[in-house]
């Protein structure tokens, strides 16, 4: 089930990424203006989150443990997204 969950995000993505792309290009403008370093690492983020969200969650443990590792993992992988997102700014 993770697989999918990753391989059917990862596709999501991709896609979402082609077609600000090709509006872009349509419309004229660059596309690193429309694909930026934190516009792919958000996606990714959501990603990885979903699939954290669902590998806790097909854990044998009690229910509000796996909510609040959920809810940890997810904090941790927001806050990895913001700093490579400001560290992507400084370039």
């Amino acid at each position: 089930m993770l697989e999918f969950v990753a391989t059917i995000g990862i596709i999501i993505l991709v896609l979402g990424l082609a077609y600000r792309a090709s509006i872009a290009k349509k419309d004229g403008i660059e596309i690193r203006e429309v694909l930026n370093l934190h516009i792919i690492m958000y996606g990714l983020s959501c990603i990885t989150g979903l699939c954290t969200f669902t590998f806790f969650l097909t854990m044998d443990i009690p229910k509000p443990f796996k909510i609040i590792a959920s809810i940890i993992a997810g904090m941790i992988l927001i806050f990895i997204a913001n700093w490579m997102q400001k560290a992507g700014k400084k370039e």
